[in-house]
């Protein structure tokens, strides 16, 4: 284990530590057991990699593990995924007794949280007038804003994602898995995502994926309760087919296609999927470049949205794109109750980023206009800490809450900047105790994430490998 003192600046405040844990796994067949070699990274391993604890110092801690390349490897990919899955759970298990909440001990309902958010509310019993066809209910919160952003003259893709849920959400971890995988129906074993300690996917679903797709998505609430009645046992989990749709699609309508079997009607949202072999820079947007997927229960529709980054941008927060969706989870009968805050067009969201996506030429404009929030001067937030791209639920003067927008990812290209923590851009940043002394509930980092540059041709030799799914 090696542990990494960095200079202090100033010696009455010093840095904190940064742990650097380095291992190696083999698979031992013949005892049908692990050997682990602590603090060395051997490319001959079953599994290698490490875990930077910056945590503290950046926002994020980073993890990167290869699995299933040692020389002459035969390993079966079952054994690679196991290797990687026990060599993460060594490196990071330190953070994973601090994950929130830790009522979840079963690591397929920890996955599975963002399902849980529509599961539980279908499972708890309701009064016969609230189950009734047509009851409209307030989903708890569980919001997100994307933004895809393509540069007038196409010199450029930005592609960027802020997460809103609890502050205690906030114990982040950016990974990269570069995994061997033999199996020719898989289109890569690549990906790097904003994570959680113990998690197997995204959660708030910000991928870069070595088959040059990129992925997002903003959640869907459910008014429409009627709907609950749709989820059914024989499914799976959304979480479940995020993973195996980023791993065997090669495109963005076949990442549609493998999502949208076993519908399970949970953690409903609009997901973005960015096919960056259909972009050239510079020259033109093939169709394909953007697919659109929505999903509620008993429905997943999706559509190509192309035109719409050849126009400029396309902005996600939430609401419906695809009218049938949008009417079938009970937007539209919001909109007519409580105004234009449930208006695909009109929302305060929808607003800001019609307004500001012009002034986004770069990352650090990307990330001003995911950070923004200046809810108390700008009209279209009508003074509300949320009715804006970055939410602050602790600074709603009824009721405050210690939950927002609490990190902000983006990526041009296959290269990403990170941000944790709620949003000080126009706002305050909240204290405990004596404000003059006491720090802010998160302080917000910006991590320059090493992501691998993935080769141009590693899509079309896997397609030529590749059987039909």
């Amino acid at each position: 284990m090696n542990v990494i003192q960095l200079q202090p600046c100033d010696p009455a405040h010093p840095p904190p530590m940064v742990e650097l844990r380095e291992a190696t796994v083999y698979w031992d067949a013949a005892q049908k057991r692990v050997l682990l070699k602590e603090g060395v990274m051997e490319s001959e391993g079953g599994a290698y990699g490490f875990f930077n604890d910056t945590l503290l110092l950046s926002g994020w801690g980073v993890l990167e593990i290869s699995a299933g390349h040692g020389a002459g490897s035969t390993q079966e990919d079952e054994t690679t995924f196991f290797l990687a899955g026990y060599l993460e759970g060594y490196l990071t298990a330190g953070h994973y007794s601090n994950m929130y909440p830790q009522f979840l001990k079963d690591e397929k309902f920890l996955n599975g949280v963002g399902d849980l958010l529509d599961l539980v509310p279908a499972l708890t019993p309701r009064s016969n007038s609230s189950s009734a066809a047509g009851a409209l209910r307030t989903p708890g919160m569980g919001h997100c804003t994307a933004l895809i952003k393509v540069l007038p003259g196409f010199e450029n893709l930005l592609f960027g994602h802020s997460s809103w849920y609890t502050y205690a959400a906030t114990m982040r971890i950016y990974k990269h898995w570069d995994f061997r995988v033999s199996d020719t129906r898989t289109a890569t074993g690549k990906m790097s995502f904003s994570s959680y300690p113990g998690f197997l996917m995204s959660l708030d679903d910000f991928y870069l994926l070595g088959s040059g797709l990129l992925m997002t998505q903003t959640s869907i609430g459910l008014f429409n309760s009627s709907l609950f009645s749709l989820i059914g046992p024989h499914s799976l989990l959304a979480w479940q087919r995020v993973r195996l749709a980023n791993i065997l699609a090669l495109s963005g309508e076949e990442w549609a296609h493998i999502f949208s079997k076993y519908n399970s009607g949970t953690y409903n949202s609009q997901y973005m999927v960015v096919d960056l072999n259909r972009v050239s820079l510079g020259h033109r947007i093939r169709d394909g470049a953007l697919t659109v997927v929505e999903q509620i229960p008993g429905k997943v529709m999706h559509s190509d949205q192309t035109q719409a980054l050849r126009r400029g941008y396309w902005p996600s927060y939430n609401i419906p794109f695809h009218e049938e969706i949008y009417n079938l989870s009970g937007y539209s009968a919001m909109w007519k109750r409580y105004g234009e805050d449930f208006s695909y067009d009109l929302c305060p969201r929808a607003k800001i980023l019609r307004r500001d996506q012009a002034k986004v030429f770069h990352l650090s404009s990307l990330k001003h206009i995911m950070r923004y929030n200046n809810y108390k001067r700008d009209p279209y937030s009508k003074g509300h800490p949320c009715k804006t791209i970055c939410c602050r639920n602790d600074l709603r003067p009824r009721r405050p809450r210690p939950g927002g927008c609490y990190d902000t990812k983006m990526a041009v290209q296959l290269a990403a900047e990170a941000v944790n923590g709620p949003t000080t851009q126009g706002v305050c940043a909240r204290s405990h105790g004596n404000p003059s002394t006491s720090p802010p509930i998160m302080a917000s980092h910006n991590l320059r994430l090493p992501l691998r540059h993935y080769e141009t041709n590693t899509a079309s030799s896997l397609r030529a490998q590749r059987q039909n799914i």
